[in-house]
């Protein structure tokens, strides 16, 4: 018989392994926790450029867009970080009153924690997808998410099926690990490409070069 690394059976197997070392590195690089916001932008920005171009080497196009968003994404990290933490403050505090004046603060901090969930949705992909200065990024960050309703509402059911697949499922927790993270990355990276074609308004796209995966 003879071999064909061409075959479709050798295909997927490559891009799987491309799929999992990009997947654990990404992890790693979650480790500090300050580098989540540069993590996920450097992720979404490797999907982006694998849905154009998917012969890139993945971990190599990960790490080099890892540091180009380092700055914009660790400004976006930590702002989300505040005001989460901000809103958790509240609930708390609110929460522990239980009486009638609390429940319009709860009502309105409830809202505001969708807010700063949505605008977490968007920062990263905006970012990685498009050139802008950090203070427009925040601002389309805030107004896409509603522009584009139904792109936001496929990515958040997108988010609730992955995580509740791995709650309750243990071996999807062990695929997450290894390879899931940045297949459901990829697969929101469509839905986000479509959005963003779609509804538009976001800037200019980036224009990164990209090194062949079987160079």
């Amino acid at each position: 018989m003879r071999f064909n690394i061409n075959a479709p059976f050798w295909r997927f197997m490559d891009t799987l392994l491309r799929f999992v070392g990009l997947n654990l590195v990404y992890l790693i690089t979650l480790i500090p926790n300050v580098t989540i916001g540069p993590a996920r932008a450097a992720l979404y920005s490797t999907m982006f450029a694998y849905d154009e171009h998917d012969d890139i080497r993945l971990v190599k196009e990960y790490l080099t867009r890892f540091k180009r968003e380092f700055k914009q994404g660790l400004a976006a990290w930590v702002l989300v970080a505040i005001l989460a933490a901000a809103i958790l403050f509240g609930l708390s505090f609110w929460k522990a009153w239980d009486t009638n004046a609390s429940y319009i603060p709860l009502i309105l901090l409830v809202i505001a924690a969708v807010v700063v969930a949505l605008f977490a949705e968007y920062v990263a992909p905006l970012q990685a997808r498009f050139a802008n200065t950090t203070g427009r990024l925040f601002s389309l960050s805030a107004m896409f998410p509603w522009r584009a309703f139904p792109c936001s509402l496929v990515l958040v059911v997108i988010d609730v099926l992955a995580a509740g697949l791995s709650y309750f499922v243990p071996f999807i927790r062990v695929l997450a690990i290894l390879f899931g993270i940045a297949w459901v990355a990829y697969a929101k990276s469509l839905i986000l490409l479509w959005g963003f074609k779609r509804y538009g308004g976001t800037g200019k796209v980036e224009n990164p070069q990209y090194v062949n995966a079987h160079e």
